[in-house]
């Protein structure tokens, strides 16, 4: 074989051990279908409970429009949920992470102006729960807008604003669509943005600001989860106790509510057994 021929063949191999591992740990990894059903029992019958277990889509460089569209319907493909992952929750704190995704996005293309402690707002208010930092950034810019804004970009059919003004917690999303926002995050917010976004989801603090426990779900569960938790009472009677989170390539969505009359503590452990019947990613 002419020299020049073996250096080709040694850059391909190399080339594909460097770039085709995540690759090839998705398709060895336990598929969403065999997951949820294990979560759900997990879970037990503690109110009422939706999952969406996804995989995370990759930014593909080059390549045609049609090869990047294929690349996406095999990861929709690799999608599977409960009974209820078209069930509309109010999303609690989960509105955050599409107040960010948009505040940062309208920075990106020039439509307003962030400062240094606008950014550390949205930092706070995902990585902490801060709510001050939630209630000002909605005033701000434009929340309910946003959330808008958020659900036609990344093709959110059963997000909408809340119904009274300002209540941003009482949002309503549904787990199909936070799987799809997570999962499409890093092929629709611009790569800076999505890092960001999901940088400040890897380091969330184990107490919020309000001084709740955010170690509950998929938060210290999932090595590694780059995470977002949420919680509110008593809409309409009922406690909402949400876990979302990427681990390893994998989203795992955990939307709950209970009435009530149950406590935070059952609605955590319910919630702690559901997340643990995912198993570790591959290569975790």
């Amino acid at each position: 074989m002419p020299p020049a021929l073996v250096a080709v063949v040694l850059l391909a191999l190399l080339l594909a051990e460097v770039v085709t591992p995540r690759r090839a740990a998705a398709e060895h990894d336990v598929a969403p279908a065999e997951i949820v059903p294990a979560v759900m029992a997990a879970h037990g019958d503690v109110g009422t409970f939706a999952v969406v277990v996804a995989r995370q889509e990759e930014r593909l460089t080059g390549g045609s429009i049609r090869a990047a569209e294929a690349h996406s319907a095999r990861v929709q493909a690799r999608t599977a949920g409960s009974e209820l992952a078209d069930r509309p929750f109010p999303t609690a704190s989960l509105v955050k992470l599409f107040l960010a995704e948009d505040v940062l996005h309208r920075a990106r293309t020039g439509a307003l102006a962030l400062t240094p402690e606008d950014r550390a707002q949205l930092e706070v208010m995902i990585r902490s729960s801060n709510d001050p930092a939630a209630s000002d950034v909605w005033v701000r810019f434009g929340g309910a807008q946003a959330v808008r804004d958020v659900a036609t970009r990344y093709g959110l059919t059963g997000t909408a604003p809340p119904l009274r003004w300002g209540q941003w917690g009482e949002t309503t999303t549904t787990a199909a669509d936070l799987a799809r926002f997570l999962a499409r995050l890093p092929v629709i917010a611009h790569p800076d943005d999505a890092a960001a976004l999901q940088g400040w989801m890897g380091t969330a603090t184990p107490v919020a600001s309000d001084g709740f426990d955010q170690q509950y779900g998929v938060f210290g569960t999932l090595p590694g989860a780059a995470v977002k938790q949420g919680w509110m009472c008593c809409l309409s009677g009922q406690r909402h106790l949400h876990s979302v989170g990427i681990a390893g390539g994998r989203v795992v969505v955990l939307l709950s509510e209970v009435p009530r009359s149950v406590g935070w503590d059952a609605a955590r452990a319910a919630l702690d057994e559901a997340a643990a019947a995912v198993p570790p990613p591959t290569g975790s």
